[in-house]
């Protein structure tokens, strides 16, 4: 038997050589997208360190009022491309799996409708652009920006497929899959689906392209015209988010793409945005640590604007120079998540230390920095570039705002009683700080801004009575109450000679807790 037709009769050594040459493929695919996912790493934080000062000063000249119409048209043409830019960022980011989905509830109606606006720019006048959105259509938990990126992508292969012009479409409905056989799949599971749909009467693909349609890389546009990133990065996204994805073409009858994801359980109607209005600014003074010089500018620009009083330093030492040689408040720090000479986080302890709770805005370009240098997931401010001047402006005034309320260090051992108390206070509009003990107590006390601690008297590691005595030697000027249960009122006593401004026994009410607090504020 000839050796061709040995091997084509799928012998085990066929089969093995089959099997070698496509683990060699997924190799080669998994270095490739390694490769990607540094490149993407690497070109992130500087690109939108750009793109944030290019899309601001677009957007500070658009909210010119003395602009000429055809100059203003021209500068949105600008803002446009530097959000595409930006989604690119995004893109290569989320298929390198250098950012974390951010998965929420979202009504793909509303991604469909925001986009429709953005689609009349896009499309040219000889391709028909219409939208079936079915009513009470599921909600979906999924990325949203992920989501954004997927249609946006389906939308320009869909125009670029019809140079002569067509008829584009894009529709949602709920699914319902009741076994294997009605299912797209055999492993997508029965149950609830919104159904995306993506079809245009454009070229359509032949065998070869639609056997390569995933591949990254792969493009059948132009040289400079595509990446090839496209559709292996929809694909990615569409896993990503627990959905399956189908597309069905033929050459010369266009292309449709179907998109299952899974409707998520909970309320259905469609959250009604309030229209924002303009950022208010105030008369606070912020220190903006950033080393790259144009963004710097911007956003000292965009703060006095607003009226806020502005220090600017490009790197950590230089503010930590700055701060120590200004004797006034502080009242906020805005500053780059990775600096030449330290990192946003370390540089906030620094400055803390002689500015006792300074509040912190984070900003970066990079999210996968987050954790690189000790952002926490949750609790801490954080606006990822690039950002709009508006998002800017209102972040901040929210963050200044929340500053405003009185902060109280509550400070027990028993857990009932603190969950009873910090209730009580929140509910009375304060911001409330826990601890179990005094040591807590003290250490808060070095690093926080606090307008008043209550504390209990007994409690292990470190009394109540030493912890006033301690507060009142390194903060003379932060009100205490004492609170006790114990030896019949007598430490109460005993921490008022201490310099308590208020004294409450145990068991106590939300209004009596609310009582001594007004007393210790002099409110």
């Amino acid at each position: 038997m000839p050796a061709n037709e040995a091997l084509s009769s799928q012998s085990p050594l066929a089969a093995a050589l089959e099997k070698a040459a496509r683990l060699e493929e997924q190799l080669r695919q998994a270095k490739k997208m390694e490769a990607v996912g540094m490149l993407a790493g690497g070109i992130a934080h500087d690109f939108n360190n750009l793109l944030t000062v290019i899309n601001g000063y677009n957007e500070m000249l658009l909210t010119s009022c003395d602009l000429p119409e055809e100059a203003r048209k021209c500068i949105a043409i600008t803002r446009d491309a530097g959000e595409r830019a930006a989604a690119l960022v995004r893109g290569l980011l989320a298929f390198s799996r250098r950012t974390p989905l951010e998965t929420r509830i979202v009504d793909l109606n509303e991604c469909v409708s925001q986009l429709a606006t953005l689609v009349s720019r896009l499309l040219p006048a000889n391709i028909r652009f219409s939208t079936d959105l079915a009513p009470g259509l599921n909600m979906v938990l999924a990325d949203s920006g992920g989501i954004e990126q997927v249609l946006l992508n389906l939308v320009v292969n869909s125009r670029d497929a019809m140079a002569e012009g067509g008829k584009l479409e894009i529709q949602t409905v709920n699914v319902q899959l009741d076994d294997a056989s009605s299912s797209p799949d055999p492993c997508l599971p029965a149950g609830n689906y919104v159904l995306l749909t993506v079809s245009d009467t454009g070229v359509g693909m032949d065998d070869e392209t639609r056997q390569r349609l995933f591949e990254p890389f792969y493009t059948t546009k132009a040289p400079g015209a595509g990446t090839g990133l496209g559709l292996s990065l929809v694909q990615d996204i569409v896993k990503r988010n627990v959905g399956f994805l189908s597309v069905r073409s033929s050459k010369g009858d266009g292309t449709t793409v179907r998109i299952y994801l899974p409707a998520a359980a909970g309320e259905k109607t469609r959250e009604i945005a309030e229209p924002k209005s303009a950022p208010r600014g105030g008369n606070e003074t912020i220190l903006i640590v950033e080393d790259n010089g144009e963004l710097r500018r911007l956003l000292r620009a965009r703060l006095e604007k607003l009226g806020y009083a502005v220090l600017d330093a490009a790197s950590a030492a230089e503010a930590v120079e700055l701060s120590n040689g200004r004797k006034d408040r502080v009242d906020l720090l805005v500053v780059d998540m990775v600096l030449p000479d330290s990192t946003g986080t370390e540089l906030a302890q620094r400055l803390r230390e002689g500015r006792p709770g300074l509040p912190a805005l984070h900003i970066s370009g990079y999210l996968e920095n987050r954790a690189a240098v000790g952002i926490p997931e949750s609790g801490a401010e954080f606006l990822s570039k690039p950002f709009t001047l508006a998002a800017f402006g209102d972040r901040v005034r929210s963050i200044l705002d929340r500053q405003r309320r009185k902060r109280i260090l509550f400070v027990d051992d028993d857990v009932e009683v603190v969950m009873f108390a910090s209730r009580v206070l929140r509910d009375a509009g304060f911001e409330v700080l826990v601890g179990g003990n005094g040591n807590v107590a003290l250490s808060t006390a070095q690093v926080e801004r606090l307008d008043l601690v209550i504390t209990d008297l007994v409690m292990p590691e470190r009394e109540g009575l030493e912890t006033i005595m301690r507060l009142r030697k390194s903060h003379p000027a932060l009100p205490v109450v004492a609170i006790s249960g114990a030896f019949g009122g007598h430490f109460l006593r005993s921490a008022s000679t201490l310099g308590a401004r208020a004294a409450l026994a145990k068991p106590f009410s939300g209004e009596d807790l609310l009582a001594a607090v007004r007393v210790a504020l002099g409110t």
